[in-house]
C-alpha cells in the first residue's frame, strides 16, 4: 500500500513519473537496449548517425544522438551534445523519470550531458564497441564496379 502526504498538492506526471537525481541513476545497472541507424546512401554526406537508448534496471531511459566518424584508421562513435559541440536541437531524451538536483529543483540539460560524459559513460566503458557492433557496416560501404 502507498500513501501520499495530502499536505502536498500532487500532479498526476509526478506520481505516474518518479522524480530521481542523478545519484539515484548511478546506483542503477545500465545497459544499451537499442540501437538506431540514420542514413541516407543518396547524399554526400559521409556521416553515420543515430540514437542509442540505453535502460536502466529501473526501466528509465536515455537516449543518446550519436554519430560516427572516419579517423581515416578507425571508425569513432561520438555521443552528439555532449562529446560534439551541441547545437539548438535536443540530443539526449529521458523517459521513466523527471530528473531534480538535490534542491528538488528540474536538473538542467548542461548538468545532465556533464554527468552522461563524467559518470554514465565510463560505467558503460564498451558502449561504443557495443554500437558498432551492432552495426552492420557493410550496408555503408560504397562499391566501385
Amino acid at each position: 500500500m502507498q500513501f501520499f502526504d495530502l499536505s502536498r498538492q500532487f500532479n498526476l506526471s509526478d506520481i505516474l513519473t518518479p522524480n530521481k537525481t542523478l545519484n539515484d541513476l548511478e546506483a542503477q545497472e545500465w545497459m544499451l537496449s537499442k540501437v538506431r541507424v540514420e542514413h541516407d546512401c543518396l547524399s554526400e554526406n559521409e556521416l553515420i548517425e543515430g540514437q542509442a537508448v540505453l535502460k536502466s534496471s529501473q526501466n528509465i531511459q536515455i537516449e543518446l544522438e550519436w554519430l560516427i566518424q572516419d579517423t581515416g584508421y578507425e571508425l569513432q562513435v561520438l555521443f552528439k551534445g555532449i562529446e560534439t559541440p551541441a547545437s539548438s536541437e535536443t540530443l539526449v531524451l529521458v523517459k521513466g523519470a523527471q530528473l531534480i538536483d538535490a534542491n528538488e529543483q528540474q536538473l538542467s540539460a548542461q548538468a545532465l550531458s556533464l554527468w552522461i560524459d563524467g559518470t554514465l559513460l565510463p560505467l558503460m566503458p564498451n558502449i561504443r564497441k557495443e554500437i558498432k557492433a551492432r552495426l552492420n557496416l557493410w550496408d555503408y560501404v560504397e562499391y566501385d564496379g
